[in-house]
């Protein structure tokens, strides 16, 4: 399965000891796909979802569609269900995880636009593509939405040929930032409709570009972890690769003028007092912030442009690597081709030979 677009569709099978309540089934369905989302009752049909465990079963049951009515839920049930029991692998995703891209799509084919509920109808490729090329929802997520549509697609139509999809976004996530787009980016921080948007935006501006962090640390730093000396600001990064990083000079008002009224334990982005173990908000605030005509805040290409500043201005690359969290020196070595001025062989052989040494001096802060 999955040959069309050139990569093998598996199931890993159920994994022993794992301690997930809501395993899958260790083999795949049999299913004559033609009956995918048939009512029960009908013809004496019981669905995929009646032939899995109980405890997945219960999943299901459980699972309601934020926004949808209950009327089209009816609906677009059944052929949601059994698409997501028929592919869904063991130990990777969560039934309700699952449902929410599959029922969305399948409310979009059948009731939005009418088509029959028939699986070969309502997973052709073309259609997943329809449908992800008219969403509005972020790259990200339409991204995640393409990939399990197709899976489910290539179960149910094996033989079909595979079909190009456009780029779903047209912002290299490794293109560092002009200094006219982070002109554009301050403006978009401090442009934004209250105070609250206003602080988190320019918390996230400032520790993306000013300190190379990812959505993840962002979210988990505190006030406290920001330190502020006659130097400058330091960002002690807490989590799996704990460490020091200098804030760019360029940053600093941004940041400490966001945080300025912020007490030493509450979480510096986002709510003060939300559960730490929420997950990825950075994505939503994003999506829900003001926009005008600036670049899409990214924080991939935001860390690229801090970790681009360094190079250019020639910061030791063993201290660069220690400060952006780095095991390898490959990151690094890609990056140099935005540093046009630096990046030739004796350049590339220059970082090579520091990295190995991995010595060198302290990071700057400007």
């Amino acid at each position: 399965m999955g040959l069309p677009y050139g990569r093998d569709f598996s199931r890993p099978g159920r994994v022993e000891g794992c301690t997930h309540t809501r395993c899958w089934e260790p083999l795949p369905l049999d299913a004559d796909l033609a009956m995918l989302g048939t009512p029960e009752g009908t013809e004496d049909v019981r669905s995929l979802v009646s032939r899995l465990r109980p405890d997945v079963q219960v999943a299901f049951a459980k699972y309601r569609p934020k926004g949808l009515p209950g009327e089209r839920w009816a609906v677009a049930r059944p052929l949601a269900e059994d698409a997501v029991a028929l592919i869904a692998p063991a130990c990777r995703y969560l039934a309700a995880r699952l449902l929410v891209p599959v029922t969305a799509f399948v409310d979009w084919m059948v009731t939005v636009n009418g088509y029959p509920a028939d699986a070969a109808v309502v997973f052709h490729p073309v259609m997943i593509r329809r449908f992800i090329a008219g969403s509005d929802l972020a790259d990200k997520t339409r991204r995640d939405y393409r990939s399990v549509l197709l899976r489910i697609s290539e179960v149910v139509l094996p033989r079909q040929a595979a079909v190009s999809f456009d780029a779903l976004n047209d912002q290299p996530v490794s293109v560092p930032h002009t200094e006219l787009e982070l002109e554009l980016l301050r403006s978009w921080a401090l442009g934004q409709s209250t105070r609250k948007k206003r602080r988190d935006a320019s918390i996230l501006l400032a520790l993306t570009a000013g300190a190379g962090l990812d959505p993840y640390e962002v979210q988990h730093l505190r006030r406290r972890d920001l330190h502020v000396d006659e130097h400058g600001v330091v960002v002690s990064v807490p989590g799996s690769r704990p460490r020091q990083v200098p804030l760019l000079k360029g940053w600093e008002y941004l940041l400490l003028n966001a945080v300025e009224d912020l007490a030493a334990d509450v979480w510096a982005f986002g709510s003060p007092t939300r559960d730490p173990a929420t997950s990825n908000i950075v994505t939503g605030f994003i999506r829900q912030s003001d926009r005008g005509s600036e670049p899409t805040p990214m924080p991939t290409r935001l860390r690229a442009t801090w970790l681009v500043t360094h190079l250019a201005a020639q910061t030791d690359p063993a201290a660069l690597m220690r400060a952006a969290g780095l095991s390898k020196a490959s990151h690094l070595l890609s990056m140099l081709v935005h540093v046009p001025t630096l990046d030739t062989p004796e350049h590339r052989r220059h970082l090579r030979r520091l990295l190995r040494e991995g010595a060198g001096p302290a990071l700057p802060v400007s």
